[in-house]
């Protein structure tokens, strides 16, 4: 299903997803065994691409399993990502960014099952921004399927 993520910004997450509240900007949605935290960016300014994944990798925790950087498309600039294995009582981390010019949206999925990776790049890759879909009720509300 197409969940609006806010300011224009949508993810196709599964019927499970429950959106559990919103606490210092960032929201957070569950499924069993998941998490996402959505997390507006900042805007960029007099920085080029390259400035800026260097700016977000010196923030992100040391030594990822993988790093992972995407052409976009639909207009979506770019997309980058990190993951993690085995923090904690956490078995993986994917942080995702999704970049629209100066603009982009932070994604950080977690989840219980390491083996099982495949929902958390689906649903990165998924991240679109219109600032307006057919039928649009409210921020909160679900786009169309």
């Amino acid at each position: 299903m197409r969940r609006s993520l806010g300011d224009g910004w949508w993810i196709e997450l599964a019927s499970g997803w429950v959106r559990d509240g919103v606490k210092d900007g960032v929201t957070t949605w569950r499924a069993p065994g998941h998490t996402l935290r959505v997390v507006p960016g900042s805007p960029w300014r007099c920085a080029d691409g390259a400035d800026i994944i260097a700016s977000l990798d010196a923030d992100l925790p040391p030594n990822p399993t993988a790093k992972v950087g995407e052409g976009g498309r639909d207009g979506i600039g770019h997309r980058a990502a990190w993951l993690y294995r085995q923090d904690g009582d956490v078995r993986f981390s994917l942080y995702g960014y999704t970049f629209v010019g100066a603009t982009y949206l932070e994604t950080v999925f977690t989840g219980a099952d390491s083996a099982d990776l495949g929902w958390a790049f689906d649903a990165w890759r998924s991240v679109t921004i219109r600032r307006q879909w057919p039928d649009e009720v409210s921020p909160g509300s679900r786009g169309p399927r």
